[in-house]
Formats: structure tokens, C-alpha cells, sequence
């Protein structure tokens, strides 16, 4: 019996150790550095708050970056503008209609009425609300000829919410043409404000079946706010911009647009020489919400009444802008600024106080890239 007894001791006794190493290691792979073990005990925590529904659909249109047909910054017609390259449909140039695949908001899962927008917001995708510990819901149906995703910045999401593709992923990843796809992603709290924020900040959303998804027009923002602070009322005093250069050359409708365009001599922009050659230049629009030298209206503000400006960058390494605003203060992360200057995929929130009353602008400014697209008008009264 004694041996029997010392030999399950000298199985048991390792087995144990063995035991009290893995909860060690165990142990030992929970504690994180910095502040990832309060990022990873959020995602336990149950959210609280509501779900925001939102029927998207990936709509394919003929869009215009100059709807008015005139170069509203410097009230001029295209032809007169200093951007008449990128804004004059001439046999080299496509002019200011291209195909585009948009995301665009409906009022319900018939799919039938669009919601109504304001003229600001040009071709951005719809602006997705939450406050922190809601759920956002985004019902899409991808009515579009090509694959498409929506994939999220800043909310909380599993992988097949992810809306973007990797090699071996699965059908799941993306929205086949004709398909259809719920998007659900958590509001957690490290996607709201920070102590040195307002009330409210932006994340924005792409599809990202390809890099180009960009340039084809699927983008959009999503503002989240602190929790209890979002009201239908806000929408009086908040504005929302995203800048990019859309190199329609990458746009997976480029052959399309240039086939509606009647005018265009392809033999002409064969023999064309240069790299880039002006056709290819006059493809690159410089956009502020899809617009080029724009005035929407109404785009008005009260004087002395503070503006929450969240601005959103996409495009290439090439989309290095720096963003200013006429006759007005602006405040980031509480500080005076006289400008902002952001990189691709980048976002910020500022406070704009107008001053002044008078008509102004907002965009690049003081480069070529704003004269050529990048500025939009608003109004202070």
C-alpha cells in the first residue's frame, strides 16, 4: 500500500505544478499594459443604451460635383474658373459627371424613399448618431454591380461586422451584388468623447473590398456623443465635411463615366503626353463632401452661436491638407487654432464661433488644392 500510496504522489505532486503553471501563465496573460485591460473589460460590460437603425442602400448614380454648373466660390462658370480644368467637359477632359456608387439612406426596409439630407452633405453617405452605449443596426442592401463593404472606424465590432477583406476570408466579408447585410456595431466608452472633448465626437466608414473604394463614393461619418447629450436639436449647430482628392482614374466606373461623356476624342487623350497627362489631372477631384467650389443652400450660421465641425480625410499619401475657416474662432480640444491639418484617414472635432456677418469660406484656402475643388461657402448672419 505504501508504494501504491508514494507512487500517486509522484504523479499527482507534478500534475499539480504542472496546474498552478498554466493559472500563473494564465494569470500572467490577463494583466495588460497601459490601459488595454480597461479597453478589454469594457467589451463585458452590457452596453445599456438603445439601438440606432439605419437603412443604407449602395446605390449607383450619375453624380455631380458642380450641380449648380458654376464655379460658386468664385462666381464664375466653369469655363472662367481657375479649376476649369477639372470642371470644363471638353474632348480631354471628362468634365464634372461621373458614376458613382453612393451610400444613401432610407426611411425604411421598403427601400423605396430616400431620406432627405441637407445640400451640404453632397455625396457623403448618411451621418450614423449613437451615443455611448448604444448599438448601431445598418441594414444594407448593395444595389450596385460590384462588392462592396461598410466597414467602421472607432465602434466596437466581431469579425463578421467588420465590413473589410482579407485573403481566405469568407463570403461574409463582403456584400455580393443584389446582396444584402446587417451591420451591427457596439458604442463602448473609448468611442466617445474623451475628458478633453465636448460633447461629441467623428468616426467615419468606407467600404473596403479594395483600397479604390473610396474613389468609387462609398463614405460616410458617424458621430457618437456622451451619453444623454444627443438631440434632434444639435443638428441646428453641428456641420460635418470630409475632404479628400477623388481620383476618379482609380474609380472602378471610370470607363462608364467616360463613355457618357459624348464629348471626349479618345484618340486626342491617346496622343496626350506627360506623367500624369492633363486628362489624367483633370480626373483628380479635389472635393469637399463631393462638392467642388461649392456654395449648398441654405449653409447658414448665426453670429457669436459656437458650430461643432467634425471634418473627415480620406484619399492616398497624397491627401495632406491643411484646413482653415474665414472670419470665425476655432477652438480644438478646448485651444485657440487658426488651422487644421490632417492625413489620410484622419478626423477631427472643433468648435467654430462665427464672427462677422458676410458670405465666407471653408477649405484649403491657401494652396492650389482648395482654388482647384477644395473650398466650400456658408453664410454668417
Amino acid at each position: 500500500m505504501i508504494l501504491i500510496y508514494l507512487f500517486l504522489l509522484s504523479i499527482l505532486i507534478p500534475l499539480r505544478q504542472c496546474q498552478q503553471q498554466q493559472q500563473q501563465q494564465q494569470q500572467q496573460q490577463q494583466h495588460y499594459i497601459d490601459y488595454f485591460d480597461q479597453l478589454t473589460a469594457e467589451v463585458d460590460e452590457p452596453l445599456g443604451g438603445v439601438n440606432r437603425t439605419y437603412y443604407v442602400a449602395i446605390d449607383e448614380v450619375l453624380w455631380d460635383f458642380a450641380p449648380s454648373g458654376k464655379d460658386q466660390v468664385h462666381e464664375s462658370t466653369l469655363e472662367q474658373s481657375p479649376a476649369s480644368l477639372w470642371m470644363t467637359s471638353t474632348p480631354t477632359a471628362v468634365g464634372t459627371k461621373y458614376y458613382k456608387a453612393q451610400y444613401r439612406e432610407y426611411t425604411d426596409n421598403t427601400y423605396t424613399h430616400l431620406k432627405q439630407t441637407k445640400p451640404w452633405q453632397g455625396g457623403m453617405g448618411p451621418i450614423l448618431r449613437a451615443e455611448v452605449g448604444d448599438t448601431l443596426v445598418i441594414h444594407v442592401w448593395n444595389r450596385a454591380a460590384y462588392n462592396y463593404t461598410v466597414h467602421p472606424h472607432g465602434v466596437f465590432y466581431d469579425f463578421e461586422m467588420e465590413g473589410a477583406v482579407y485573403k481566405g476570408a469568407t463570403e461574409n466579408s463582403y456584400i455580393p451584388p443584389g446582396g444584402r447585410h446587417t451591420y451591427v456595431w457596439q458604442v463602448h466608452p473609448r468611442a466617445g468623447p474623451g475628458p478633453n472633448d465636448g460633447d461629441s465626437l467623428v468616426w467615419g466608414y468606407h467600404s473596403h473590398m479594395t483600397e479604390y473604394d473610396i474613389f468609387a463614393g462609398l463614405y460616410g461619418a458617424i458621430l457618437i456623443y456622451r451619453k444623454g447629450h444627443w438631440t434632434p436639436t444639435l443638428l441646428d449647430s453641428e456641420m460635418v465635411t470630409t475632404v479628400f482628392g477623388s481620383d476618379e482614374n482609380l474609380s472602378p466606373y471610370i470607363e462608364k463615366s467616360m463613355d457618357q461623356a459624348k464629348q471626349l476624342d479618345r484618340q486626342q487623350i491617346d496622343a496626350m503626353t506627360g506623367d500624369p497627362t492633363p486628362f489624367y489631372l483633370s480626373n483628380v477631384k479635389q472635393v469637399v463632401n463631393g462638392l467642388m467650389l461649392s456654395a449648398p443652400s441654405p449653409l447658414v450660421f448665426k453670429r457669436g452661436q459656437p458650430v461643432t465641425w467634425h471634418i473627415l480625410a480620406w484619399g492616398s499619401f497624397l491627401d495632406i491638407h491643411t484646413l482653415r475657416w474665414q472670419n470665425g474662432k476655432v477652438k480644438l480640444f478646448d485651444r485657440p487654432i487658426t488651422q487644421v491639418r490632417l492625413l489620410p484617414a484622419s478626423f477631427r472635432t472643433v468648435v467654430f464661433t462665427p464672427e462677422d456677418q458676410g458670405v465666407w469660406n471653408f477649405g484649403c484656402l491657401n494652396d492650389a488644392v482648395g482654388v482647384h475643388g477644395m473650398m466650400m461657402k456658408y453664410t454668417i448672419e
